[in-house]
């Protein structure tokens, strides 16, 4: 029962903190689209689970610059794993990895686009 209420908690948690996420990255990072995926997304959440979130934004901004510079800008008190990619990187990523199509585009949940 504890492990259950932990797991509830922690689920709980996660989805106050992804929308904190998502207005801040609105007002301060105004992407083109945020996808949510993994456990978070797929219901398997667990207590270690954390928010998987891919970030679509124009940018000519280096691709570890991008999540250095996201990372600062959102508040978490969850673990946060950040992929942000241009338009064109993410086009071609889906037509070149099958991580991005099988699980991202597949499975993922777009929570924003503007």
């Amino acid at each position: 029962m504890k492990q259950l209420q932990s797991k509830n908690n922690w689920e709980i948690l996660l989805n106050k903190e992804l929308e904190k996420i998502v207005d801040s990255l609105k007002q301060k990072y105004r992407p083109d689209k945020i996808i949510l995926f993994g456990s978070a997304h797929d219901g398997n959440i667990r207590e270690w689970s954390d928010l998987d979130l891919v970030i679509i934004k124009k940018t000519d901004k280096r691709f570890y610059d991008r999540i250095s510079e996201v990372s600062r800008l959102i508040p978490h008190r969850v673990p946060v794993d950040l992929l942000i990619y241009t338009p064109e990187e993410f086009a071609s990523m889906m037509r070149n990895n099958y991580f991005i199509r099988d699980e991202i585009v597949a499975k993922g949940k777009i929570i924003y686009a503007r």
